[in-house]
């Protein structure tokens, strides 16, 4: 995974530098255009006309060339500008998103954390009644258990529920 490192704002500030520098290059080929495009011939000698001519064709393609780098340069500003929009709605758009995962990670825990808080007020609720619950389970023992030897008959039964009830009772 390759990292980039990228700061928005400061490649905006630099397209714009650039960009002002580009103007400047092309005033100062404008300006450089129509003397160098035309040289006068410092003689009326052939050598002085041959000599004008090809400076003329040279700032010719000077400024051929010249157009060819201000195109470039055009285009390398215009993707620059481009670029550090691309970065910052990049970097904007991962903030909402890890804005929203927070607040998801947030409300999670929140569940977690009251889930947790109510079982434990269930396990005090069950706790604290658990020691009247036994008692009426103990006093209710005999009357059940009585219950149970009727319905099954049988003297058997009906000793071994007295002898479990006894004991219940001596064990309050």
């Amino acid at each position: 995974m390759s990292l980039v490192i990228a700061a928005p704002e400061l490649m905006a500030n630099t397209a714009v530098d650039l960009a002002n520098i580009g103007s400047t290059l092309d005033a100062a080929h404008m300006a450089a255009a129509i003397p160098t495009a035309a040289v006068v011939p410092a003689a009326a000698d052939e050598v002085s006309v041959s000599i004008a001519h090809l400076f003329s064709l040279h700032a010719q393609d000077y400024q051929a060339l010249a157009g060819q780098a201000a195109a470039f340069h055009e285009q390398f500003v215009q993707r620059l500008t481009s670029s550090a929009a691309a970065y910052a709605n990049t970097e904007a758009a991962n903030v909402t998103f890890l804005q929203l995962l927070t607040e998801g990670a947030d409300a999670i825990g929140g569940a977690i954390v009251a889930f947790g808080n109510q079982l434990v007020s269930l396990f005090n609720a069950i706790w604290s009644q658990l020691p009247g619950l036994l008692a009426t389970l103990v006093a209710a023992a005999p009357a059940v258990l009585a219950l149970i030897a009727l319905s099954l008959s049988g003297i058997g039964i009906l000793l071994i529920v007295a002898l479990f009830g006894v004991f219940l009772l001596a064990g309050l």
